[in-house]
């Protein structure tokens, strides 16, 4: 109880309090929208940047050669953050065109009844789902229990989803701005690209360490073996 009480000062709060205040600064900024149109937009623009972050933080640790844990509290709450704020993005978001009428979403009406909708929009919410269902999951194992009921190596994979619910996310929002390509050159671009970069950087250096570590233990046994 008492690290819950820390995480939720050190971490939690801090996260929810930029929130908050991004979303208050974008009230003033965007004052045509309505709340929840404007709730359904912070939260999704806040949720990527922040998963992004989550995503980076491995690699960072690496590449400034920190210790890197299977699972940290400061990035599991991070990530937990995240994924709260794009779980607010896809309810709320599901008020925004079609209030009282969620299946348009997913759903075109057609002359002989309705069909799967494969437009831009349709594309851009059926990937949106798919992201958030990865999300809850997600969600659902980041604590202590589900690492010892499942084990590590389990566990572990399991988060590796991570990666699968970011490209989702990411489709999804670029399907969403096609009409408004520009926020997608000069934010999600750029985001995805410092992403794909620190991600391959880390990979590059978790195969160097793993092999330098092998050498290592190859040296150590070719000379115990010389000794003997």
């Amino acid at each position: 109880m008492k690290n819950l009480k820390s995480r939720v000062i050190k971490h939690y709060f801090p996260l929810v309090l930029v929130s908050i205040i991004i979303g208050v600064i974008f009230h003033f900024i965007w004052t045509k929208k309505d709340l929840i149109t404007l709730i359904a937009d912070v939260s999704g623009y806040i949720a990527i940047v922040i998963l992004s972050i989550s995503l980076l933080l491995g690699s960072i640790n690496i590449l400034f050669k920190r210790k890197n844990p299977v699972s940290s509290y400061f990035r599991r709450d991070i990530s937990i953050t995240g994924g709260i704020l794009a779980v607010i993005h896809s309810i709320t978001g599901l008020f925004v065109h079609f209030r009282g009428n969620m299946w348009q979403y997913f759903l075109a009406k057609t002359n002989s009844g309705y069909s799967i909708r494969l437009d831009d929009f349709g594309l851009a919410n059926y990937t949106g789902l798919i992201s958030t269902i990865l999300i809850i999951l997600l969600l659902a194992t980041s604590n202590d229990y589900s690492i010892g009921k499942l084990k590590t190596g389990n566990w572990k994979n399991i988060q590796r989803l991570t990666y699968l619910m970011f490209i989702f996310a990411i489709v999804h929002v670029i399907y969403y701005r096609l009409n408004n390509f520009d926020l997608v050159y000069y934010f999600y671009i750029p985001m995805i690209s410092v992403v794909l970069i620190l991600q391959t950087v880390g990979i590059f250096l978790r195969i160097k360490l793993k092999k330098s570590g092998e050498t290592e233990k190859l040296i150590q046994k070719t000379t115990r073996i010389n000794e003997k």
